[in-house]
C-alpha cells in the first residue's frame, strides 16, 4: 500500500482561523496581482506572538489534568485492571468468565481489552500512580478539546465561559476508567466535523475507540445528525460525508484485534440485555439527586434557548438526539457535555472582544509556566495514596481471609463492587459471586442478587441453592437485618459498618 504524501495534520492547542457552519463570518481580503512589499510602519499594528487561545488552552488542560490526578476509586475501574493484567500474564484475551463462581467458564467479551493492558502495562512501569498520571494525561487532552470545540464563537468571553461551564460537571463525571477514550474518540469526531481536524486521523482513533470502549456508534450517530443538519441548513453536504466514511473505515479496523469482529456487535449485546440494567444507577435516568444532573439538564435548557435565537439544524439535532441519551441514562450525561460545547459556543451572543486579536510575547512564558504548574501539581497529587479504599471493606475481607472463610474455594456472598474489589486483590482466585460486569453475567444470576439485595420472597433459598459459606454486606441493611433475625444464620465477625455471617451450626 503506498505511503500517503500528506500525513494528517496534528493537533495543536493554538487556535486557528477556521470559518465553521457555525463560525461568525469573516470578511475576505482582495487578493493583489503582484503584492506589494510590507510596509514597516504597519508591522506594530499587526498582533504578533502567543494567542490568548493557547494560554486559555493550557489553563483548560491544566484543569483536566487535576480531574485525572484524582485516586482511583471505580469499581469497575479495578476490574479492567485485574484483567489487563490477565492478559499480560496469560498472553490471550479471556473468553469465558474467571472471576465468579455463579457464571465462572460462561462466554465473556472483553470489550475494553485494550484499555485494560494499557492499566496493566502502566502499573508494571510506574505503580498505580503510573495509571493516575495516564488519566490525567486524558483528561487534560479532553479538556484541551472541549476549549477547541467552542471555536464557533470568536468572542473571548463566550469561550472561556462555555468551557468553565463544560468542564465544572465534568469533574464529577471523569472518572478513570476506559470511558476517558469514548469520551475522547466522540470529542475526535466533533472537531472533525467542524473542520479542526484531519478526518484521516479516525482512522487510529477508530481502532482505539473499538478497542477501548463500547461507545463507538456515537461517532456514525453524531456524524450523520451534523450531515442531516447541515443539509437542511445549507441545501447541501458538508465535511461530515467524508468524515463519515473515515470513521466507519476506522470502526471496521477495529475489528482487528484478538476477538475478531465480535467487538463491533458488542453494542448489539447490550441492547439485548436491557433487563440486566435495571439494576445499574447509571443506566437509569438521572434521578437528580446530584448537582450535576441538574447542571447538564440546564446547560441542555441554555443551548434550546440559543437555538430559538439562532436555529440552525445543524446543532439542533444532536441537541434532540444525545439529550434524549442523556435523559434516558445517566451514564451519556459526560458525552452530552462534549456535544453542548460547540453548540452553546456558536448559540451565545457574541461579547467582548475577539480573541483572535489579542497575542502577545509574554504569553509564551505563560504558557509555560503552566506546563511547569502541571507538572508540580502531578508531582504533589502524586504523593497522595493512589486508591481510595474508604468504600471498600479491606479489614474485613482481610479478616475473613485469615479465618479462611474466603479462599479460591469459598462461596461468599458479598455487594457487587467489592466483587471488583476481590477481583483486583486476587484476580482469577476472587471466586465472588458477581461483580458490575452485568452484560456478562446470565439473567439468573443477576435476579437472584436482586430476591437477595432486596430481602424478597425467596432469598433464604437464593442462599442455599447457590451454597453460599458466608455472607459480607453493609450493617445497615434490609439483608443484614434479615440474617439477624433468622435461625440460619450466625454473626461471625461485625466491624461496623460491615458484618460477616456464617450458617449457624446445626443443633
Amino acid at each position: 500500500m503506498a505511503r500517503s504524501s500528506n500525513p494528517p495534520a496534528a493537533l495543536v492547542i493554538e487556535d486557528v482561523d477556521v470559518v465553521g457552519p457555525d463560525a461568525e463570518p469573516v470578511p475576505s481580503a482582495p487578493i493583489a496581482a503582484d503584492p506589494a512589499p510590507p510596509d514597516p510602519a504597519d508591522s506594530d499594528a499587526r498582533p504578533t506572538g502567543v494567542g490568548l487561545g493557547t494560554v486559555v488552552g493550557a489553563v483548560a488542560g491544566l484543569w483536566g489534568l487535576l480531574i485525572g490526578l484524582e485516586r482511583l476509586y471505580d469499581n469497575s475501574f479495578l476490574t479492567h485492571l485485574a484483567t489487563g493484567r490477565l492478559i499480560l500474564d496469560r498472553g490471550a484475551v479471556p473468553t469465558t468468565d474467571p472471576y465468579s463462581f455463579t457464571a465462572n467458564g460462561d462466554p465473556w467479551t472483553v470489550q475494553s481489552w485494550f484499555a485494560s493492558v494499557l492499566y496493566a502495562g502502566v502499573e508494571g512501569i510506574g505503580g498505580l500512580g503510573g495509571i493516575r498520571l495516564l488519566n490525567g494525561l486524558l483528561c487534560a487532552t479532553l479538556a484541551i478539546a472541549v476549549w477547541l470545540l467552542t471555536a464557533r464563537s470568536r468572542s473571548f468571553i463566550v469561550r472561556l465561559a462555555v468551557t468553565a461551564v463544560v468542564l465544572v460537571p465534568a469533574t464529577a463525571l471523569w472518572s478513570g476508567r476506559p470511558l476517558l477514550f469514548g469520551l475522547l474518540g466522540l470529542a475526535a469526531v466533533l472537531l472533525v466535523a467542524d473542520e479542526r481536524m484531519d478526518p484521516r486521523w479516525l482512522v487510529p482513533i477508530g481502532w482505539v475507540w473499538v478497542n477501548t470502549h463500547g461507545s463507538f456508534p456515537f461517532a456514525i450517530l453524531i456524524l450523520v445528525l451534523l450531515g442531516i443538519g447541515r443539509r437542511l441548513d445549507e441545501g447541501e453536504w458538508g465535511p461530515e460525508r467524508r468524515a463519515l466514511g473515515w470513521a466507519s473505515l476506522g470502526i471496521l479496523v477495529g475489528a482487528i484485534n484478538p476477538m475478531g469482529p465480535r467487538l463491533l456487535l458488542f453494542p448489539l449485546t447490550l441492547l439485548s440485555k436491557t433487563e440486566a440494567f435495571q439494576s445499574i444507577a447509571e443506566w437509569q435516568p438521572p434521578t437528580y439527586q446530584a448537582l450535576v444532573e441538574y447542571w447538564v439538564v440546564g446547560l441542555v435548557l441554555v443551548g434550546v434557548l440559543g437555538l430559538v435565537r439562532t436555529p440552525r439544524w445543524r446543532s439542533a439535532l444532536p441537541l434532540a438526539g444525545f439529550g434524549a441519551l442523556a435523559l434516558t441514562s445517566a451514564r451519556n450525561l459526560a458525552p452530552m457535555l462534549l456535544v453542548l460545547a460547540p453548540i452553546l459556543a456558536g448559540a451565545v451572543p457574541r461579547a467582548g472582544i475577539d480573541i483572535d486579536a489579542i497575542r502577545r510575547p509574554s504569553f509564551r512564558i505563560a504558557t509555560i509556566a503552566l506546563g511547569v504548574v502541571g507538572i508540580l501539581f502531578a508531582v504533589i497529587a502524586l504523593g497522595r495514596q493512589d486508591v481510595a479504599l474508604d468504600a471498600y471493606p479491606e479489614e474485613q475481607v482481610a479478616w475473613m481471609e485469615d479465618a479462611g472463610l474466603w479462599s479460591s474455594t469459598s462461596r461468599v456472598l458479598a455487594p457487587d463492587y467489592v466483587g471488583n474489589y476481590r477481583e483486583a486483590q486476587r484476580g482469577d482466585e476472587a471466586n465472588v459471586f458477581l461483580d458490575d460486569r452485568v452484560d456478562m453475567y446470565p439473567i439468573e444470576v443477576i435476579e437472584d442478587y436482586r430476591t437477595v439485595i432486596k430481602v424478597d420472597p425467596g432469598w433464604p433459598e437464593v442462599l442455599e441453592r447457590r451454597d453460599i459459606s458466608a455472607v459480607l454486606w453493609e450493617e445497615d441493611s434490609p439483608l443484614s437485618a434479615a440474617l439477624e433475625a433468622s435461625d440460619l444464620w450466625t454473626v461471625a465477625h461485625r466491624d461496623a459498618p460491615w458484618v460477616v455471617f456464617t450458617p449457624a451450626p446445626s443443633p
